[in-house]
């Protein structure tokens, strides 16, 4: 309620007999219910003050019922706090909710760069260009936005508070949310990367040209596929399969899984612990698992754990050194200049080289044992005559001991290993080398314990171990 009388006090005549006047007060409520102000006025001429009750009274018929500062009306009437607004209602504003963030672990863009490490040594060939991640690695950390809570305008009307967005946790292949939806987790061993802001896992490493300066070495947790050449000092490792659509030139490729080089292996290490398919190689050491199979073999050093084959275009063994455990197939073995070319085949033949080598340690340990045998017993008989000896003398004493003990224990290792490997050895292999078209002398073949040196031109042969010992046979 308003008073609507407006005294002009400048004009008032003392003279005069005036009628008293109320006090008056205005009440402001701002549209949107969220505020309301009220500015008091004095009573002239002895007239009645306003009253809390009046000023709750027009609340009231305003529609405000909540909100109220009851203990700010008391005190703006107590203290005559006139002609000025001050508020007296307030609402209860809502509070928006936050939006969800998300934490990322890992950097979307990587410089690829040479690594330093801790001693401040620098690979220029390690630039990074790999980011290997397990399955379960956590890419992100996902915070949920809160859903704030909701005012009361004066009316007493709730207000509806901003609810919070949730994180835009965006992903590609190979990465998905875990089950409170609190983090982005790999779902697959692979490389990270970052595409139009997204991370994905790519489970095979694709590359679509060489193995240079520009790219280092490769080291993959999954597959590898290069459609290039790898070059020369660089390195390829992959707990998984590799394939090579190229030339491997001076290289070195080490793989989990099989290795497949579709082009030739030049002066290059190649370790699997699968199969091997290469179109020739050249000079180079190559070591697997399984089986090996290439057109031509030329001066190379190969253990292949399975069959290993040399069938094709040309299908040759050509000079160097050739052991597998099990059966070898070429088409033309050496050469007619005669090169050396060395065949071993089986497990026997294989135990016979390392009983060769321990029975050579084991001649070299006796000799040692007793030359420290003689330096004990001498030093020994020098301390009994003399009582004592000198201290360089008793140091020289006791690491004879110690020596000749740790010569000791080694020889009774190596002396049970050789016992093993002869029992090993009266099992015999039924295994064989096979040539389809010719065998050249120079050609030295062991299957077993019994070698078989070619000492002429053979066509069409079976090289096997027969009851008369190594046999050849005409295919």
């Amino acid at each position: 309620m308003e008073n609507e009388l407006d005294v002009d006090v400048g004009q008032e005549n003392k003279d005069l007999e005036h009628d008293p006047i109320d006090g008056k007060f205005e009440l402001n409520v701002n549209a949107s219910f969220s505020e309301a102000t009220l500015i008091v006025h004095p009573p002239y001429f002895g007239g009645k003050p306003v009253t809390e009750e009046q000023i709750l009274t027009a609340l009231a018929e305003k529609g405000v019922v909540y909100g109220i500062d009851t203990d700010e009306i008391k005190t703006i009437l107590s203290e005559e706090r006139y002609g000025s607004p001050f508020r007296i209602a307030k609402w209860l504003p809502p509070k928006d909710g936050i939006d969800g963030t998300i934490t990322y672990h890992f950097e979307h863009q990587v410089e690829h760069k040479p690594k330093e490490d801790a001693r401040g040594f620098v690979d220029y060939r390690d630039l990074g260009y790999i980011r290997n991640i397990k399955v379960g690695t956590v890419i992100a950390t996902i915070t949920p936005p809160t859903d704030g809570e909701p005012g009361i305008d004066l009316k007493g009307h709730t207000v509806n508070q901003r609810k919070g967005k949730p994180a835009n946790a965006a992903h590609g292949e190979n990465i998905g949310l875990s089950g409170d939806g609190s983090q982005l987790i790999a779902l697959a061993d692979g490389n990270l990367k970052s595409v139009g802001g997204k991370f994905a896992i790519e489970t095979v490493f694709n590359l679509r040209g060489n193995v240079d300066a520009s790219i280092g070495n490769l080291d993959f947790i999954g597959d590898i596929i290069i459609r290039g050449e790898v070059l020369e000092g660089f390195k390829i490792t992959s707990q998984k399969s590799i394939t090579v659509y190229e030339n491997v030139m001076g290289a070195t490729i080490e793989a989990g899984g099989n290795v497949v080089i579709k082009k030739g292996c030049i002066n290059s290490t190649v370790i699997s612990h699968g199969n091997v398919t290469v179109d020739f190689v050249e000079n180079s050491s190559i070591t697997c698992d399984g089986d090996l199979k290439a057109d031509a073999f030329v001066t190379s050093t190969v253990y292949c754990g399975g069959e290993l084959t040399a069938q094709g275009r040309m299908g040759t063994l050509m000079g160097g050194k050739y052991t597998c455990l099990k059966n070898l197939t070429a088409n033309t073995i050496g050469t007619k200049s005669y090169l050396p070319t060395n065949i071993i085949v089986g497990d026997n033949a294989i135990m016979l080289e390392e009983k060769a080598d321990a029975l050579k340690r084991l001649s070299e340990l006796e000799n040692q044992i007793l030359r420290c045998t003689q330096v004990v017993d001498f030093l020994t008989q020098k301390k009994k005559e003399l009582g004592k000896i000198p201290p360089e003398r008793e140091d020289m004493l006791n690491a004879a001991i110690k020596q000749k003990l740790i010569n000791q224990a080694e020889k009774a290792k190596l002396q049970a290993r050789i016992k093993e490997i002869e029992k090993y050895l009266e099992n015999k292999q039924n295994l064989s080398v096979t040539c389809k078209k010719e065998l050249y002398p120079g050609t030295k073949i062991i299957i077993n314990d019994l070698v078989f040196q070619a000492n002429a031109t053979y066509q069409y042969c079976k090289i096997y171990l027969g009851e008369e010992g190594i046999q050849v046979e005409t295919l």
